[in-house]
């Protein structure tokens, strides 16, 4: 609806032509075709398991959760990241202070990150740098694949044709084609005929992310143009807080490659807490320095996140194909679990009496 309003502004003010009208509503199809594809990141870190990586999971270095390598480190001499401990300490300690006397899991994990975000934010103004960090928070490169420059301009204009194609056809039949569960879009491009060579579908997947990526700024136009009409009807204007939030969320933002928040909207979790407390009048740190720190220790946190998920996943099918059970115990004679006072040598990775904190 957003982006309906806007286009409508748009072609009211610009004298958009019916051929430039379709063109709009191709790049907001493209768009939410990206935002179909399974490469968007969605994990949310909440809770210690989203954090802790299992033994099966663990990669040659030994890591035994998703934090980021630099968590904490305030420049390069320091010793040792964060660990899961460090980041539960200064997590309570930052939520206590901004309000929260006992914070859940959830708000200690998000101030442990928005204590260590802004003990050493992340300094970048080029543009293009910035859409990069937006765009690797948003979503990843799994299963795409690079092609020359002509192969990508065929592929480009099969996807536009085949689409505009379809344009008329009834809502529903559009929807099952485009991006219904059982669609083959990405498999019809690519078994057609290319003159510069065979196309492979991480080839197809990865000019569609590119495509839904320029069209972010077209569509963060479109929403920006009619929320600004939308805050000039209002009868009653919104007083200087209410004004901040609107224009926070709705609003094209500097700090954000002149996207709106609206645009990041599966990422406000992450980035709660120093919104927050700018809304709050609390500005003693670099607010968009650590907006975009957050932002990429949220993408090293899904990469490491889904390495590891990829080798449990392994772990567990050759288990089942040697019918071998599942169940892990990790040997820990340091830190045992203390259960009615008996001590063990052996315990689960995870379990509920440390929350596994102590890992």
């Amino acid at each position: 609806m957003l982006f309906a309003g806007g286009l409508a502004i748009s072609i009211k003010q610009n004298g958009l032509s019916g051929e430039q009208a379709r063109n709009s509503r191709m790049k907001f199809l493209l768009f939410q075709k990206m935002r179909k594809l399974n490469n968007r990141q969605q994990r949310k870190f909440q809770g210690i398991k989203d954090l802790y990586i299992k033994r099966p999971g663990r990669s040659d270095k030994g890591q035994r959760n998703v934090l980021p390598d630099s968590l904490g480190m305030i420049s390069d001499c320091d010793d040792f990241p964060w660990g899961m401990n460090k980041l539960r300490i200064e997590g309570e300690k930052l939520a206590r202070a901004y309000g929260y006397n006992r914070p859940s899991m959830h708000q200690t994990i998000e101030y442990g990150l928005f204590a260590a975000a802004r003990s050493r934010p992340l300094m970048i103004e080029e543009p293009e740098q910035v859409e990069g960090l937006l765009r690797i928070a948003l979503y990843n490169e799994q299963n795409t694949c690079d092609c020359d420059f002509q192969t990508r301009e065929w592929i480009e204009g099969e996807v536009v044709a085949a689409t505009d194609a379809h344009l008329n056809d009834s809502q529903d039949d559009f929807n099952e084609w485009f991006w219904g569960s059982k669609n083959s879009f990405l498999k019809q491009i690519a078994r057609k005929r290319c003159p510069y060579g065979n196309v492979t579908n991480p080839m197809v997947r990865k000019v569609l992310l590119d495509l839904g990526w320029q069209a972010y700024t077209y569509v963060a136009d479109c929403i920006h143009a009619q929320m600004c009409n939308f805050q000039n009807a209002l009868l009653n204007p919104l007083n200087k807080q209410e004004r901040q939030i609107y224009e926070m969320l709705y609003q094209k933002q500097s700090y954000l490659a002149n996207l709106p928040l609206l645009l990041l909207y599966e990422r406000i979790p992450f980035l709660k807490a120093p919104m927050l407390a700018v809304l709050n009048g609390q500005n003693d740190f670099e607010f968009a320095g650590t907006v975009h720190q957050l932002l990429y220790y949220y993408s090293q946190m899904s990469d490491s996140r889904r390495g590891a998920d990829r080798l449990i996943q392994d772990f567990h099918v050759s288990c089942r194909s040697q019918n071998r059970p599942i169940k892990i115990l990790e040997f820990d004679e340091s830190c045992p679990v203390e259960d009615n006072g008996k001590r063990r040598k052996y315990k689960p990775l995870y379990d509920e009496d440390n929350q596994g904190w102590d890992d």
